[in-house]
């Protein structure tokens, strides 16, 4: 395969600490090599697609920023469009982080934060001979939207759509609006031309009980004293203010992340305002103590706008990232039915074959670590890819008094608090930790294999961390709570071979924890050293 690595210096956030140059040397032997100042600059981004032209690359590797950068900033997000528009296969792009989780959490160690950073490419090489290509799904965005909750947020919202000409389905469990005595009266002219509107439906005493598709097109089932009805919509608006019970129903429904009090969390880190995990799924946060309607009317019209330049579209394409079947092995016997909380795994009965549905999957991987003939695979995360860096960095580790630890790193908390700790150690140095601290990002805690951890341990490693979230807020519903039932048994399998199960630790933690990630990940590497280890043979 003809890869292509481009490197980033980061305007020198990155080459202040990595010696970016003698990674060029490194991996001259490429097909490709490429260093830029910055991904972020339209220039260099037009070079970035003409080298790809120029030399027909079928996969690239990106070393420089982390990955959940490019989908935090529109800048990042072009540049990943324009290298797919290329020809280039969504999956045959690979992330090397060399600035949070290398230069950011290792500064001032040039030369062990460089020895780290060409492992962490050295792995991404690797990922895309691996990876197999995905397909992707066009659709032409329905301009309907769902709006859950009639309270000061869902009615604003409502009304803004319906006079962008969309329809609207404006969904609540109870009769009324939920709002104060106050705010309801002066959304008394709000809900009238509502209420007016030929292009809203009102569906009040209704629940959702069931959603799956993608942005712009989505299928959602209600529930009501008539019974079950579907509408198709093109995205959905959570409007459902302070009620946590509520959340709680519909977080495994829409994949939402929610802090400690039990609200919906967005991403903070991309300063959009309402944007959760799904592009085409949006809230409006509770007004709070004192919030009166200019703050509604402004959390509202954001929403509106961005889900609506989104739906304006003429087509969207949405990669899709599944777990895949390999139907020579696989033996029909259902643990995956019974494995995945989003109902996206069937049994074929005339084929005796697991079948997956691509509207539902959310590429979690639990079904993967649950099959007993090992049928199953992560497009994103292969198994492959996943041992292939395990022996890559641990390779890369230093012999030095410094443990050597694999850290496990869940794509819903784990990583985002792993990139966070990296930036608050430009802060403090205290925030730094060891550079013998080696990340694997992997979908989910529900898709930590055992047998990761028992490679881990017979490539050297001395210790073994696993990142993930917290109990009731994992992504994937029960990704973390399954992990840590299997890892609470696999005690006992490490203890049979003479290796103390103190080694393997459990992190939890949200994504915005990067100091509880730093001081876990600095007290297991001080513990470690206590400790006695003995490889596995």
């Amino acid at each position: 395969m003809k890869t292509g690595l481009l490197l980033s210096r980061d305007d020198g956030a990155i080459s202040e600490t990595v010696d970016v140059d003698a990674l060029g040397r490194d991996f001259g032997h490429l097909p490709v090599l490429k260093v830029y100042e910055s991904f972020f600059t339209a220039p260099n981004q037009r070079d970035v697609v003409q080298t790809i032209l120029d030399h027909l690359l079928e996969a690239v590797v990106l070393a420089g920023n982390s990955p959940r950068y490019f989908h935090r900033i529109p800048s990042g997000s072009s540049i990943l469009d324009a290298i797919v528009a290329t020809g280039i296969n969504p999956n045959r792009i690979a992330f090397a982080n060399l600035k949070e989780q290398v230069a950011f959490a290792h500064f001032g160690r040039r030369e062990d934060a460089t020895r780290k950073a060409r492992a962490l490419i050295e792995a991404a090489l690797a990922k895309v001979e691996v990876t197999h290509p995905i397909e992707s799904v066009s659709v032409a965005p329905r301009r309907v939207v769902l709006v859950l909750g009639m309270t000061e947020g869902g009615l604003l919202a409502t009304q803004g759509l319906l006079g962008k000409g969309y329809r609207v389905h404006l969904v609540d469990a109870r009769a009324e609006i939920s709002t104060s005595d106050e705010l309801r009266e002066a959304l008394r002219p709000t809900v009238a031309a509502v209420e007016a509107n030929p292009l809203a439906a009102i569906h009040a005493h209704t629940e959702v009980i069931d959603v799956s598709g993608w942005s712009g097109e989505y299928t959602v089932r209600l529930n009501n004293s008539k019974g079950a009805e579907t509408h198709a919509v093109g995205g959905i608006i959570l409007a459902v203010g302070a009620d946590t019970e509520l959340i709680r129903r519909l977080r495994p429904l829409f994949q939402l992340d929610t802090d400690e009090t039990g609200q919906i969390r967005g991403d903070g880190a991309s300063g959009v305002m309402g944007r959760t995990k799904d592009p085409g799924v949006w809230f409006i946060p509770p007004l709070g103590a004192g919030g009166d309607l200019s703050h509604a009317t402004a959390y509202a019209s954001a929403v509106v706008l961005h889900l609506t330049t989104q739906l304006d579209q003429n087509e969207l394409r949405h990669p899709v990232y599944v777990s895949e079947v390999d139907e020579s092995v696989c033996g029909g016997c259902g643990t995956c039915v019974k494995t995945c909380a989003f109902a996206a795994s069937a049994v074929d009965i005339q084929r005796k074959l697991s079948t997956i549905d691509v509207r539902r999957c959310k590429g979690c991987g639990n079904c993967v670590v649950a099959c007993p003939t090992g049928a199953r695979d992560l497009m994103a995360f292969p198994e492959d890819h996943v041992v292939r860096s395990i022996g890559i960095l641990a390779r890369a580790a230093t012999t030095s008094s410094e443990p050597k630890v694999l850290a496990l790193l869940c794509n819903g908390c784990g990583y985002p608090a792993a990139d966070q700790a990296g930036e608050l150690a430009t802060q403090a140095r205290a925030m730094c930790y060891s550079p013998n601290v080696m990340p694997v990002q992997v979908e989910c805690g529900g898709n930590v294999d055992t047998q990761y951890v028992l490679e881990a341990f017979r490539e050297g490693f001395d210790g073994v961390a696993v990142t993930v979230c917290r109990d009731g807020h994992c992504h994937h519903v029960v990704g973390n709570t399954d992990m840590d039932r299997r890892l609470g048994l696999f005690r006992e399998v490490l203890r049979s071979r003479n290796i103390d199960p103190e080694r393997l630790r459990v992190i939890h933690v949200a994504p915005h924890e990067g100091r509880l990630f730093t001081e876990e990940i600095q007290a297991f590497c001080q513990d470690l050293k206590g400790q006695s280890v003995q490889a596995v043979s």
